[in-house]
């Protein structure tokens, strides 16, 4: 059996390249593999960095190589389950039963999502200060405004 035939992997899956004679690391080749992984750690809410450890690459080398999936960051996960609904109705329409099940789970579960997002953010909204009666009383007396608001102004000079 050949080198060239014969592919060593690591423990998560990535081929173990032989070592070649030459200066410096070999370029990164991007793979449909390692972008599609890539799109999934930001679905999952993972950081440039973190997204770059998980395929075995450098912040720069993510970024120069798989600069289309950094860009989309922010929007994979909503992209993510966008594909996922579209799936599951694509599949409820051609008569699957467990598809709609569960394609009426998701909506409803979304539902939910936004009436809690609704309830807490009224729940942050300010509430007015409790006060003793000492604070009461010293508020009330903060606020009292009337003759002796301000001191008198100094007197003139006389010459």
């Amino acid at each position: 059996m050949a080198d060239a035939d014969f592919r060593e992997v690591d423990l998560f899956g990535d081929p173990i390249m032989p070592r070649h004679e030459g200066r410096g690391r070999p370029e990164h080749i991007r793979t449909l593999e390692n972008s599609n992984k890539v799109l999934l750690g930001f679905a999952r809410g993972l950081t440039v960095k973190e997204a770059a450890t998980a395929i075995g690459v450098s912040v720069p080398t993510l970024r120069k190589h798989y600069s289309s999936e950094v860009a989309q960051r922010d929007a994979a996960a909503v992209r993510f389950e966008m594909v996922q609904l579209h799936r599951l109705n694509e599949g409820a329409k051609a008569g699957s039963v467990s598809a709609e099940k569960e394609l009426g789970r998701r909506l409803e579960k979304a539902r939910i999502e936004v009436l809690s997002d609704q309830v807490s953010r009224n729940a942050r909204a300010p509430k007015p200060e409790k006060l003793g009666k000492k604070a009461a009383m010293q508020r009330e007396a903060d606020e009292l405004r009337g003759q002796y608001e301000a001191p008198p102004p100094p007197p003139g000079l006389l010459n």
